[in-house]
């Protein structure tokens, strides 16, 4: 003999029966999940998922605007981290605003490839985001390599990663690309420090110039070059020839 399982199509709600006759209907109907019986969620199965779903997301995080508090591992080193703290402060159902608290060690981001880089390290004071990781990076973090989660936190704030530049004022040194060219603006020194450096095409420099070495100019050296008639010591000069 075969048995037949029969399923109901009833939801325990619908099945519930008053236990007095001083019992409501609304006490009697009301679901044996308690977030489904709240005032928003009663209109409808769907409009009660919908309020569970909010709810799960409302604690997911992906990109939040943050502002520098601190930075550590700047110059020449390898790229260092930033203390940040959420600009959107948090606000509960009656209003109140709690702002956020400081997230400690956020690598932040520098344009590198290999071991050539741009090195424009953040300071105290600038806006830019934190992008969240979706899974807990301490251990990629600390090893600076692969590594496994360091615990099974889902985008969580703590492992955010910083990238700056947004919602900041003028800048007073900067490279600028214009379509009228490149300029390079620093109330610092400007040092260039290569092998060899080679410029294509007229040169003009309004100020002094110092070389503290030889210069050749149409092959002809400042330092070695003689002017034929002057005797040396004697201070008598003749007509110079090259």
């Amino acid at each position: 003999m075969t048995q037949t399982s029969t399923f109901s199509s009833v939801s325990p709600a619908q099945t519930a029966t008053p236990t007095s006759p001083n019992q409501s209907a609304s006490q009697a109907s009301a679901s044996p999940y308690p977030v489904f019986n709240r005032a928003d969620a009663s209109a409808s199965d769907f409009s009660a998922l919908n309020t569970v779903i909010t709810r799960l997301l409302s604690g997911r995080r992906t990109i939040i605007p943050v502002q520098v508090k601190g930075v550590s591992g700047t110059g020449l080193n390898p790229v260092g981290t930033v203390d940040v703290q959420p600009l959107v402060h948090q606000q509960d159902a009656s209003g109140r605003v709690t702002p956020h608290g400081v997230l400690y060690n956020v690598p932040y981001f520098r344009l590198q490839g290999g071991t050539r880089a741009v090195i424009l390290d953040p300071s105290e004071g600038d806006i830019g985001l934190a992008l969240v990781a979706d899974r807990d990076i301490f251990n990629v973090k600390t090893a600076r390599a692969s590594a496994a989660p360091g615990s099974f936190r889902q985008q969580n704030m703590a492992d955010a990663l910083y990238i700056g530049g947004f919602l900041n004022g003028t800048p007073q040194d900067y490279l600028w690309f214009s379509e009228n060219g490149i300029t390079l603006k620093t109330s610092g020194t400007f040092s260039i420090d290569a092998q060899t450096t080679h410029i294509t095409g007229p040169v003009s420099i309004d100020g002094p110039l110092t070389v503290s070495q030889d210069a050749t100019a149409g092959g002809i050296s400042l330092t070695h070059h003689t002017h034929p008639g002057v005797q040396p010591g004697s201070g008598t000069t003749g007509t110079p020839q090259g």
